[in-house]
């Protein structure tokens, strides 16, 4: 365990900086749509509601999943983009800390912050990519009958908040 800290930096300087918060939500698309399948089918199930997801800054897996729902549920992508930058603010209190930590796994500062391209280009990636974010999401099993059950049932959610 003497040298982890020294091995964490050099993952994090030679592999995770590179590839930036753009890259790694890209990479979690191509390589994670299991977990992220059965993500959906615990949203798919009204017995799961009311649901609570987090994580501590909500821009990386959390941000990535707050990201594809809210394109299951038809948010206009300028809207997501607002949703996801509003997390910045969010991590003002506590950005010193975060950069702390970062900067001891090698990454940069940039990790401490909300890249204003993400959206777009992780969007843009999916396209590319699979040809749309509802090809994508059936070529992970989340065929348009999971997709209208979580739709109605967040949006079911949303009408009991109201």
């Amino acid at each position: 365990m003497g040298r982890r800290s020294e091995a964490v930096a050099i993952l994090g300087k030679e592999v995770i900086q590179p590839r930036g918060l753009v890259g790694q939500a890209i990479d979690s698309i191509d390589s994670s749509g299991g977990e992220l399948k059965q993500i959906f089918d615990v949203l798919a199930d009204a017995e799961n509601y009311p649901l609570f997801f987090h994580c501590t800054s909500g821009k990386d897996r959390t941000g990535l999943l707050a990201f594809l729902i809210l394109l299951v549920l038809d948010v206009p992508l300028d809207v997501i983009s607002v949703d996801y930058m509003a997390s910045e603010g969010e991590l003002v209190s506590e950005r010193e800390l975060r950069i702390r930590e970062l900067q001891a796994m090698g990454l940069s500062d940039d990790f401490a912050h909300c890249p204003p391209n993400w959206v777009m280009d992780v969007y843009g990636h999916i396209g590319r990519t699979y040809g749309s974010v509802q090809a994508y999401l059936d070529g992970i099993r989340v065929d348009e009958a999971v997709r209208h059950k979580v739709r109605s049932n967040i949006l079911a959610q949303a009408t009991v908040q109201s």
